[in-house]
């Protein structure tokens, strides 16, 4: 009976030597790679943190202008924040068909901050050529946009809209009704 036992004393020496050889290969490993050897669970997710703004959109008689709440995620690049924006006012409204008070496809070429002037580049895409133009669509969507990004940047004041680099140049110069 007595070599049972030397067996099993064997056995669990063992077992022992290869388990302090497994925790030294991972401590060596957390070592090299710069870990923390009890950072063995992944961290929670950080909650993408949203902010409330109003988004001024061109209503569809070409005269007045919507005002939406929407929640949008914090951006800290103020180009970057002036964008989606842009990107809002231009998709419309989430509650009523605003489609035709916006019969283009713009994108932002080029954003430049001066003092309290922001100056935006666009290039449009004509989406089509037949769509019915509403009458001041154009001049309330531009008041739109510099109603929106006045009102949520506050350091800026003015808001210019140069299409393809040229200031002063209608948007959508299709024949409005």
């Amino acid at each position: 009976m007595n070599t049972g036992l030397k067996k099993i004393e064997i056995k669990r020496s063992f077992m022992l030597l290869i388990a302090v050889l497994l925790l030294l290969n991972y401590l060596s490993f957390c070592y090299h790679t710069d870990k923390n050897p009890f950072d063995i669970f992944p961290r929670f997710p950080i909650l993408e943190k949203k902010m409330s703004i109003n988004i001024f959109i061109p209503d569809i008689d070409g005269k007045s202008i919507l005002k939406e709440k929407r929640n949008i995620p914090v951006i800290q690049d103020r180009e970057g924040y002036i964008r989606l924006l842009f990107k809002h006012v231009v998709k419309g409204s989430y509650f009523e068909n605003t489609s035709l008070t916006v019969p283009i496809d713009a994108f932002i070429r080029k954003v430049w901050i001066y003092d309290q002037s922001c100056v935006i580049d666009l290039g449009l895409v004509i989406v089509d050529e037949d769509i019915q133009v509403i009458p001041g669509s154009e001049d309330t969507f531009r008041e739109s946009i510099e109603k929106t990004i006045t009102e949520n940047i506050p350091s800026i004041r003015r808001v210019i809209l140069l299409e393809s680099g040229i200031p002063g140049r209608r948007i959508w110069d299709i024949a409005e009704l």
